[in-house]
């Protein structure tokens, strides 16, 4: 991997890291080859401050953690992409500290000790896209993403339009486009989509990294069938429901519902009270309304969703959207 590659692994993982622990990071400040190297990273969780050295690699099977198990350490640690429950408990086993992207925590140091285990099967599970710029993951990249994303030629409509699509700035849009093109995304001049493969990975990464942490949102107990709820014209579900009517395959445990209406209004509206164990999630739409709804719309708001819970099952129900509904395609 090169030295972007590292970083951008370092930052998807520090991102996912729970509020309480601080991540203070300096890349190649040793300037020496071998294992653990690639960073110099100090955490802190309460008054706890512990310095480690660094190896950002990416790790799909055993054979690639075992050069590192000869020099793991207490100040050694090992960032890497989402490990399976398999890999995750090869590394506790051989005292390797570790952190990856999909916030899985195995650190026992001089004095501090932290354990999270989120994902149970995760082998499958979507990698995060090589990202070269980290401003790629941010909140206005991430909304003009599931714009172009949803429908590719409308990157040929005018900076003012997109802006209204995607609900963000004119300079939002105009940054964003240059960031894309410089990553060979898309093409400004002209304009059209260069990659759709690799435009559609960065909506679903950008989502569980950037966007979804910045939703907001209220949860709600609902008594009833989601299918009970009485929508507006503008509201969409995301996630399980959208999957359920897309495929009707997955049975909705976690209802999200998406609406332009302010939610003391919605809430008014299901005449239920906020509370904090609800089944249903309302969440203020990130889109403007100008944007034209499709199943492929629906299908990469319900997949990002999918991807960024903890359950196996909806992965698997990802999978199938995905190849339903975004198969690349010519679009240009």
């Amino acid at each position: 991997m090169d030295r972007n590659s590292k970083e951008n692994l370092i930052t998807s993982a520090i991102a996912m890291l729970p509020t309480h622990i601080k991540a203070n990071v300096v890349m190649d400040s040793i300037h020496k080859s071998g294992p653990f190297c690639d960073a110099e990273i100090e955490l802190t969780s309460g008054r706890k401050n512990v310095h480690f050295y660094v190896e950002a690699k990416r790790i799909h099977r055993k054979e690639s953690l075992k050069p590192l198990f000869e020099h793991a350490g207490p100040n050694t640690l090992l960032i890497c992409n989402g490990l399976s429950e398999f890999l995750l408990e090869q590394c506790q086993r051989h005292n390797l500290n570790v952190i990856d992207t999909f916030g899985n925590i195995s650190i026992q140091a001089d004095n501090l000790m932290i354990w999270v285990q989120r994902t149970k099967v995760i082998e499958s599970a979507p990698q995060p896209t090589d990202i070269n710029r980290n401003s790629l993951m941010s909140e206005g990249v991430s909304k003009l993403l599931f714009i172009l994303a949803a429908e590719p030629n409308s990157i040929k409509s005018t900076y003012r339009e997109l802006a209204e699509m995607a609900n963000i700035s004119l300079g939002m849009v105009s940054k964003a486009l240059k960031l894309l093109q410089e990553e060979r995304v898309v093409s400004i001049k002209p304009k059209r989509v260069l990659d759709e493969e690799r435009l559609i990975q960065l909506w679903l990464d950008s989502y569980r990294v950037a966007l979804r942490k910045s939703l907001g949102g209220i949860r709600v107990k609902y008594p009833e069938s989601w299918s009970e709820i009485s929508l507006e014209q503008d509201d969409k579900w995301g996630g399980e429901v959208a999957a359920e009517q897309l495929t009707a395959y997955l049975y909705a445990h976690d209802w999200q519902l998406f609406t332009h209406l302010p939610l003391q209004k919605k809430l008014a509206q299901l005449k239920c009270r906020p509370d904090a164990e609800g089944n249903l999630w309302l969440v203020p739409a990130f889109w403007g309304k100008s944007l034209k709804w499709s199943d492929r719309t629906q299908a990469l708001l319900a997949i990002a969703e999918l991807e960024a819970s903890l359950d196996s099952r909806n992965h698997e129900t990802a999978r199938m959207l995905h190849e339903q509904y975004l198969s690349t395609k010519e679009t240009n």
